[in-house]
Order: structure tokens, then sequence, then C-alpha cells
């Protein structure tokens, strides 16, 4: 998709885009999501310029392909649930870019190389890294949470964001968290070691692309209540903000070994709680009329923003 109308080497290290003090947090296609926050620091950029024209890859689960639900990318398969507002599309059109959106909802890792047939069979029949050709200038990353076990921690902790009273989730799902993250998958491979892989294959079929990691919207905050927050205790909400934050670090430290750029989405302390239609994310997916618990119009737009910012 064209909004046109119509050899580098690596990098000597990565370049971390975000603001000083950064809440980040890791959602994906369940109706679970959790904050962070840490310190990080600005580097220079040392790619090369992104021109109007060039061709743009966007590898990714729900959280690059949703937006608003009544905006369906055309010829887009349903299930990928792959919107017109979402960040891809909304950051090529400000650049004038050549998009090629790979992104779909339910994607792990494992589809960067493999077809997709979850949720529906041949949701996906090609693998991700299809897309990336010789002449792409331009790849963003959005990948990791599906892996990371979310829809495993939904099952645990999201009764308690219906039904107030429920006994604590982070007793179960914080070992839970920590096997998805941190265990070797039948190849022998953690979910930082996948990323990695990724970002090298895509550097070895595009050489001269800006590979580009970004993270996940903050979502619940201990610190605010909110319809959109349910019941969830004290406990959990720490629990979760500790299981985003190592998401995160993951994606983060995935970049940096790759000498690709890590950005942060632009969060805001409230979460789900801030204002209607400026919020980055919401649960129920009302009033924007998002994917529940994703990025609505307004995320998608200011993580667009972020990444033209540093390109």
């Amino acid at each position: 998709m064209s909004y046109r109308q119509n050899p580098q080497p690596p990098l000597p290290k990565a370049t971390l885009v975000t603001t000083t003090t950064t809440k980040i947090a890791a959602a994906t296609i369940i109706p679970l999501a959790a904050t962070t926050l840490f310190t990080t620091t600005h580097h220079t950029a040392h790619a090369d310029t992104i021109n109007a024209g060039d061709k743009y890859v966007a590898i990714g689960d729900s959280y690059a392909s949703t937006g608003t639900l009544n905006q369906p990318t055309f010829g887009s398969h349903p299930a990928c649930v792959q919107d017109q507002d979402n960040y891809p599309h909304q950051l090529a059109r400000q650049l004038n870019l050549t998009l090629d959106d790979a992104s779909c909802a339910w994607a792990f890792t494992y589809q960067y190389d493999q077809p997709q047939n979850h949720a529906l069979p041949y949701t996906a029949p090609t693998p991700q890294k299809d897309h990336i050709t010789n002449d792409t200038k331009l790849i963003t990353i959005s990948m990791g949470g599906n892996d990371a076990g979310l829809a495993d921690i939904a099952v645990q902790c999201d009764p308690r964001i219906h039904i107030p009273g429920l006994p604590d989730c982070a007793d179960k799902a914080q070992q839970i968290a920590h096997n998805k993250i941190t265990n070797p998958d039948s190849a022998g491979r953690t979910l930082q070691q996948r990323l990695i892989d990724i970002a090298n294959d895509a550097k070895r079929r595009a050489p001269q692309a800006k590979i580009i990691f970004t993270g996940y919207y903050t979502a619940a905050v201990r610190d605010h209540r909110c319809i959109d927050d349910g019941f969830l205790s004290d406990r959990d909400r720490a629990f979760l903000e500790s299981y985003a934050q190592q998401i995160n670090t993951v994606i983060e430290t995935a970049a940096q070994q790759t000498s690709s750029t890590y950005i942060a989405p632009p969060d805001q302390p409230e979460g789900w709680c801030s204002q209607p239609f400026e919020r980055n994310s919401n649960y129920f997916g009302i009033p924007e009329g998002n994917l529940i618990a994703h990025p609505t119009h307004a995320g998608q737009q200011h993580m667009a923003q972020a990444i033209a910012n540093h390109l």
C-alpha cells in the first residue's frame, strides 16, 4: 500500500528513543495488560534518512495491527484485525511512505517465520518476513507480548477486573510469567533470542533498512482507579507492573543487541483511566471503538508520531 498516491553496515549500538522517565507496558490480543516505570536516556541516531516513497514494512501483533474497528484495511484478512488507523498506516501517511503492513492480531514471534493459522485457518498464509525485500528502508517490529504469556496471565487475572473480592492472581501468575519470558522453546530459543533472530534476519533481507522495535502502552496502573481498571487489587497491580517491565526490558535488550532502535510509547500516567478519546488505550474498547485492551485511535496516532519524531 502506497501513500504516494497512486549495503549499510550495522550500527555500533542501539538507539533508544523515549522520554527521560517513561512508563512502558505490555498488552496484546487478550483483555489484560500492565504497566511499568523505568528511566532511560537519549542517544543520537545514525541511520540513513527515510525519504518519501521509501518502502516500509510493519511486522507485528495486534498492538500494531488494530485501531478503530470500523475502519478495517481493505483486502486484509478479517482475523488479523488490521485497521486503517493503526500506527503503521498513520506513519506511512504522515511520511508519504509505501507501506506493506504484515502486522496481524494473534501473532507470536513464530509468525515472522511461519504462516499464521490462528485464530482462524489461513489468517496469514505467508510468514511476515516474506514482506521484507531488499529495497525496504524502514521496518517496525511490535511483537513479544503474546509469547510472554499474556493470554495465560489473563486466565489468572482477568476475572479480578470484573468480579470484586476474588483472591489475588499474583501468586500463580508470577510463575507463569517467569516461565514464558525466560524458558527456551523446543528449539532452545528464549523470547529475547527470537526477537534478536527476527532483527538479524530482517537486516539480511534489507541491508539498508532502519529497524525499530516498539514497546507496549500502559494499561492498568496502581495509583489510578476507574471503571476500566475494574477490581484488581494493589498487589495484583504491583505484579502486573513488574511483569510488564520484564517484557519491555526483553524487547529493549533485543534492540540493543542487534544495533536496532527501541522506541517506547508516549505513555500517560493514568493509563486506561486517562480521558476518553485522549487516552492511548482502554480496557472495554468504548467509547473509542477499539479492540478490547488495545490502543485507541489516539494511541496509534501518538505511537506514529513518536516514530516520526525520531526519523
